[in-house]
């Protein structure tokens, strides 16, 4: 493979990459707004497909710093099952039947941040999700600080991934000039060697008989 189809081959997938990573790093979905002390209603923004018939609608918080990322609210099986909460729970929250919004009394500043509800659908369709990052207007933002974090981590991810694609590139010209140059010597020591070799009987009769003649000479006497 060629520098040239290599680095055509890379562009596209760092190009992809470069938006998966941006796509990853933002928030997918609603922004709702709320005033700390009030009640919030969290809609469930997953898409419901007509006809299909859920399993379970499952409220998570996403929280970045925790190991698994989501940190469970409650769930209810459908349509008419029981709410269950997670262990560990430390506030109250409620699901709301007809809209499977999510409510939250007296929200405070800690309650701002993403959730997620989750659609878990019968076998053959595919589950939903649908993500809401809540804002509390009166509490202190956050999210600059976390979008500047989110841009160097991506900006360090495609610089490393742009080294990457030239330490390649550079290799492999490398290599193809070190195999040229490793021919051409090879070529060169494969003339040399049929030049110097071992001179054969008929190569010496051939100098014996064009080699330079001889002169004799005859004295006469009188």
């Amino acid at each position: 493979m060629t520098p040239q189809r290599l680095s055509l081959l890379c562009v596209p997938l760092l190009v992809s990459a470069c938006v998966h990573l941006c796509g990853g790093g933002a928030v997918m979905g609603t922004v709702m707004e709320c005033v700390s002390g009030a009640d919030c209603v969290v809609q469930c923004f997953a898409e419901h497909v007509e006809g299909v018939q859920y399993r379970a609608v499952r409220w998570y918080r996403v929280r970045e710093s925790s190991s698994s990322h989501l940190s469970g609210l409650l769930t209810r099986r459908l349509p008419n099952g029981t709410t269950t909460y997670y262990y560990g729970l430390d506030r109250e929250v409620e699901l709301l039947d007809e809209s499977l919004s999510l409510y939250l009394p007296n929200v405070t500043c800690s309650d701002g941040g993403v959730y997620m509800c989750h659609l878990a659908a019968p076998l053959g369709e595919q589950n939903r999700d649908g993500q809401v990052l809540l804002i509390l207007k009166d509490c202190p933002d956050g999210s600059k600080e976390k979008l500047t974090i989110d841009d160097s981590v991506i900006l360090a991810t495609v610089v490393l991934m742009v080294a990457l694609i030239i330490f390649l590139i550079s290799f492999i010209s490398l290599k193809s000039v070190l195999r040229d140059k490793n021919n051409k010597t090879v070529t060169q020591e494969t003339l040399l060697e049929s030049t110097l070799r071992p001179l054969e009987k008929k190569d010496l009769m051939l100098i014996y008989t064009l080699g330079p003649k001889t002169y004799s000479m005859k004295h006469v006497c009188v």
